[in-house]
């Protein structure tokens, strides 16, 4: 059966609207079921090294069946996968009839647990397929199913659906290039106006981008260095917190809306105030390495100007500007109220009162708030 002329025109326009749309993968692939008549129309990444899928666009796949995907799909006996490295490969249209040919057994596929348990019980038996992209164990796979009631796909759906996958692929690829692009391109530059250090890293501390003054902190190795591509502490204390730090941040499941996570770094008469957050992951079609924007201030706490910088902007009080020096300086509230000559419970006092003229509720938000000021030219 041939597609109509109409048909596959609408289809091809919409395939090269998801170049900068990639929303319109979805219409794609309604466009797709009446091209090619279906129950399920489906679009999705597989990351082999994990046996993870990650879907851009379904049509007929239930969330409850979508979940169950990935341990089935990735069993040993699925033939799908023992052939992989054959059969995912761009341009290598995939149908029932064509594995079981390659096999040269008609029952390998409907002897698997991703059949009998998967593709059974939503009533699909047929299959047309294709990778429109294969790189570094990543897969971009475009699959029709059809239900035992209706026809297998024949010579005529299977030519078209040839000449149409030639339209996906070299649509996801320009897409992949422009992503790719954007990605390294000049939009990270306007991180180097700025005057503390930011980093975009990943969960192991590799450095995707520094912008000048975290290139400059990393030199003068002032609580942070770089080796072999990655951001350490100078202190094996210290780096177990900054690891920990970029890994919250990093994690796949932590939300952009999530509170700023802070650790502080003492390196001499330095202090470094080390926040991090994740990086905007821009809804690309590649699956993208969890990043996380680091920042680093430097504030040197012994500054003699400090004491009189907490009077000045806050109205801080001597006792008040002793005990907020030791905070400082990296001590947690007993050591700090120990080392302005105070009792702990007079401390905590003082602490309220210190947060009430800063305009803060804790005590991580008054240290962010103060070596970010403190370290302003004044």
């Amino acid at each position: 059966m041939s597609m109509r002329a109409d048909l596959e025109e609408s289809l091809t326009d919409t395939v090269y609207r998801t170049v900068f749309e990639p929303g319109a993968w979805a219409e794609a692939m309604r466009l797709a079921a009446q091209a090619f008549p279906s129950n399920a129309q489906t679009f999705y990444f597989l990351d082999k090294p994990t046996g993870r899928v990650r879907p851009v666009a379904l049509e007929g796949i239930a969330p409850r069946w979508l979940a169950a995907f990935d341990a089935l799909y990735f069993a040993p006996d699925n033939p799908w996968i023992e052939l992989s490295e054959r059969l995912h490969r761009p341009g290598v249209v995939r149908t029932n009839e064509r594995l079981h040919a390659f096999l040269r057994d008609d029952q390998a596929l409907y002897r698997s647990a991703y059949y009998n348990e998967w593709m059974r019980p939503q009533d699909f038996r047929y299959t047309l397929g294709n990778t429109l992209f294969a790189e570094e164990g990543v897969v971009a796979n475009v699959t029709l199913l059809r239900a035992p009631g209706m026809p297998t796909f024949d010579a005529g759906e299977v030519a078209a659906f040839e000449r149409m996958s030639r339209h996906m692929t070299r649509a996801l690829r320009m897409a992949v290039r422009l992503e790719r692009t954007e990605a390294s391109g000049p939009g990270w530059s306007a991180l180097d106006g700025l005057h503390h250090g930011v980093a975009l890293v990943d969960a192991d501390l590799r450095v995707v981008h520094a912008n000048r003054a975290m290139e400059a902190l990393l030199r003068a190795c002032a609580g942070l260095r770089q080796r072999n591509g990655r951001i350490c502490a100078t202190s094996a204390q210290a780096q177990t917190r900054l690891r920990a730090l970029v890994a919250a941040a990093a994690s796949p499941t932590q939300h952009a809306a999530s509170a700023m996570q802070t650790v502080w770094l003492r390196e001499g008469p330095t202090t470094l105030c080390l926040q991090a957050t994740p990086a905007p992951s821009g809804g690309g079609y590649l699956p993208r390495r969890p990043l996380a924007l680091l920042t680093a201030t430097r504030t040197e706490v012994n500054d003699p100007a400090a004491p009189g910088l907490l009077r000045q902007l806050y109205g801080c009080t001597p006792s008040e500007t002793r005990l907020v020096t030791g905070l400082l300086h990296g001590l947690n509230l007993r050591a700090a109220a120990q080392a302005a000559g105070t009792t702990y419970e007079t401390a905590r006092t003082t602490l309220k009162r210190v947060f009430l003229k800063v305009g803060v509720q804790s005590q991580a938000q008054l240290l962010s708030r103060l070596l970010r000021d403190l370290s302003m030219p004044h």
